[in-house]
């Protein structure tokens, strides 16, 4: 497979359309329930793991994604608190950039010891998040875009960690 089939990344392609529209609030709100969706993927993904999984780096790297996404859920909440004084977060009807990218899939790779598939298209996922996060960086005012532009940086590392695991899961095998 490898990566994103056309029809996942015409369907990205859209969101990703669609969030260059929001305003500020938007996008906090956005990015706010893109996070809890994510750390609930990573979650799950490390259930699968640990049950199926030989390599306890794979559960573990996921459920420090898992924590991460959350915290950055945290933070993105408290600058949206900080903006809009309390006001309820704003709902989007766009899918999660992350989250859309097949979850049964991706557990059932790892249920076949597909792991290095899964890792492909979960930094896929990281490298566009990190590209959106650039965007709304170079896009954004003041302390929002600084803020985009550190998460830019955490989805990069992100990736990074695991394009090392990938690396180091191949060199074993």
């Amino acid at each position: 497979m490898g990566g994103f089939s056309d029809a996942e990344k015409e369907e990205l392609g859209e969101i990703i359309k669609k969030l260059k529209t929001l305003d500020e609030r938007s996008i906090l709100s956005y990015w706010i329930s893109a996070e809890i969706d994510e750390a609930e993927m990573y979650n799950r993904l490390a259930n699968v793991a640990e049950e199926y999984s030989w390599d306890e780096r794979i559960p573990q790297l996921f459920r420090t994604l898992a924590e991460e996404s959350l915290n950055h859920a945290g933070i993105l909440l408290e600058e949206y608190k900080r903006r809009y004084r309390g006001a309820s977060l704003v709902e989007v009807d766009i899918p999660s950039l992350e989250t859309d990218i097949g979850l049964n899939s991706l557990e059932e790779h790892l249920r076949n010891g597909n792991i290095e598939e899964v890792l492909e298209v979960l930094m896929e996922s990281e490298k566009m998040a990190r590209d959106v996060y650039a965007y709304l960086s170079r896009n954004s005012t003041g302390s929002t875009g600084e803020l985009f532009g550190n998460l830019a940086k955490i989805e990069d590392g992100h990736f990074r960690r695991l394009l090392h695991l990938r690396d180091s899961l191949k060199k074993m095998g």
